[in-house]
């Protein structure tokens, strides 16, 4: 192959790369919010199957005021929750039922991550495809 046209190849393969390395930087980042959303969901079910399991009918508790403060309160009605329901909603709901939106939600973010680590994967071959390319036109 001529000295020119290996030059253009590696500056197309060295484009290609640095499109896909965006590409998996961006996956990277989604995948870190998919897994800190996920956490987050998992430690509500946490918190209501704990508040289910309770026995008093007076539970103290802390309730985050903002500052990392917070005030004591008590919980009035533990057999209910309102709980996010998207687009900037919330709905109140037996603990029962928020459980089961919430596990619904898990199994979302279960698959949204899967998915995203599967889409990772792949780019991360066709990375290193490309690298093994370069090298061969390299040498």
């Amino acid at each position: 192959m001529a000295e020119n046209a290996k030059k253009k190849e590696l500056e197309k393969l060295a484009y290609e790369y640095q499109l896909l390395q965006a590409q998996a930087q961006l996956l990277a980042q989604n995948l870190e919010l998919l897994t800190l959303a996920e956490n987050e969901l998992k430690a509500l079910r946490e918190t209501l199957d704990g508040l289910k399991g309770m026995e008093s009918e007076n539970l103290e508790v802390l309730i985050p005021i903002g500052g990392r403060s917070f005030l004591k309160g008590t919980i009035a009605d533990k057999e209910r929750a309102v709980i996010s329901i998207g687009a900037g909603y919330s709905a109140e709901m037996p603990i029962e039922s928020a459980i089961e939106l919430i596990d619904r939600r898990i199994n979302e973010y279960e698959a949204a991550i899967q998915k995203t680590q599967e889409a990772l994967g792949k780019i991360e071959g066709q990375l290193q495809e490309l690298a093994k390319r370069a090298q061969s036109l390299k040498g």
